[in-house]
C-alpha cells in the first residue's frame, strides 16, 4: 500500500483529516487505514455520522443495532448516523482497512438514491481505489478538497450500488433454486432443471448457488432427499424399496449406497436400530 504512507499516525491507524469548512449537505471528517490488530475494537451507542469501511486484508465483525455480519477481503461496509455501531477484527486474522467518516444530508440522499440506505454489507466489491483515492485527496489537500471528495464519494456509492444489486439479484436466484428443489424432492432432478427454473446455464448456477449456500445444489438436493428418508424410515411404515421409488432414486440398490454414503449405515440398519431404540 505504497499509495498510503504519508499521513499522521497514532497507534494502529492512519488518519487524514479534513480541515476545510464544510456545508449541511456534506461534511468530510477524517479518512484512515486499520492496521492489523487483535485487540482492535469500535463501538459507538449513538453514531452521528456515516462510516464507509473497505477491508483490504483479514476479515472483522460489524454490528449496527441488531444486525451483525462477518466481513471479509474485498467487502465494503456501511454504517449509518443513529445507530449502535459495534465493529471489531478478528483476533486470528485481524483486518487491514480503509474508510471514511462523514456526514450531510448529501449521503442519505446518494445511499437511498441508489438503493443503498438499508445495505450493511456488500460482500466481493473488491475495488479498493474509491476509498484509497479519498484517503489521498484529504491527504495531499486537507483543507480544499470538499468538491472532489463529494464527486469521488458519489462515484463510490454508485459502484457500491451496481455491486449490491448483482449480490441481491445473485442471492434472490440462489433462493428461487433452493425453493424449487424442496418442492421437487420426490422427483429425479437434474442440473439442468434446476438451473431452468432461473434461466441460467448449469455452471452458472452452480456457482449462484453455492456462493449463497456454501455447497452445489445437487448437493443440496440429494442431502434433503436422504433427510426425508431418514423421516420416513422413522415414522411410517413404507418399505424401503417404497421409500426410494417415492423420492426418485433410480433403484433400491442407489438409494442404499447414497444413505449409506451419507449416514454411514444403510437404510435397514438405520430403521432397524431406530425400532430397537424404541422398544
Amino acid at each position: 500500500m505504497k499509495e498510503l504512507q504519508k499521513t499522521d499516525c497514532l497507534g494502529d491507524e492512519k488518519y487524514a483529516v479534513y480541515t476545510g469548512a464544510g456545508t449541511p449537505a456534506f461534511v468530510p471528517l477524517i479518512a484512515g487505514i486499520t492496521l492489523p490488530n487483535p485487540n482492535y475494537a469500535i463501538y459507538r451507542g449513538n453514531a452521528d455520522i456515516y462510516v464507509f469501511e473497505y477491508v483490504l486484508e483479514g476479515k472483522g465483525y460489524v454490528r449496527q443495532d441488531k444486525e451483525q455480519v462477518e466481513a471479509h477481503a474485498g467487502d465494503v461496509y456501511i454504517l449509518q448516523p443513529g445507530r449502535c455501531h459495534h465493529y471489531y477484527a478478528d483476533a486470528r486474522t485481524p483486518w487491514t482497512k480503509v474508510w471514511l467518516n462523514a456526514g450531510g444530508s448529501l449521503i442519505h440522499h446518494l445511499l437511498s438514491d441508489y438503493g443503498l440506505n438499508q445495505a450493511l454489507l456488500i460482500p466481493g466489491f473488491g475495488q479498493k481505489q474509491y476509498l484509497c483515492d479519498i484517503f489521498n485527496t484529504i491527504e495531499l489537500d486537507p483543507s480544499r478538497c470538499l468538491s472532489a471528495l463529494a464527486l469521488r464519494l458519489h462515484e463510490f456509492i454508485q459502484a457500491l450500488s451496481s455491486c449490491y444489486v448483482r449480490h441481491t439479484e445473485a442471492h434472490t436466484q440462489a433462493a428461487v433454486m433452493k425453493s424449487y428443489i424442496e418442492q421437487n424432492l420426490t422427483h429425479p432432478l437434474v442440473i439442468e432443471e434446476i438451473a431452468a427454473s432461473v434461466h441460467l446455464s448449469p455452471s452458472r448456477a452452480i456457482h449462484v448457488f453455492k456462493k449463497a449456500f456454501g455447497i452445489p445444489p445437487y448437493r443440496y438436493y440429494l442431502t434433503q432427499r436422504l433427510e426425508l428418508a431418514q423421516s420416513m424410515l422413522l415414522y411410517t411404515a413404507l418399505s424401503i424399496q417404497e421409500i426410494s421409488e417415492r423420492l426418485g432414486f433410480a433403484d433400491y440398490h442407489h438409494f442404499s449406497i447414497s444413505f449409506k454414503k451419507e449416514y454411514g449405515i444403510s437404510p435397514m440398519l438405520f430403521r432397524n436400530r431406530a425400532e430397537l431404540r424404541n422398544c
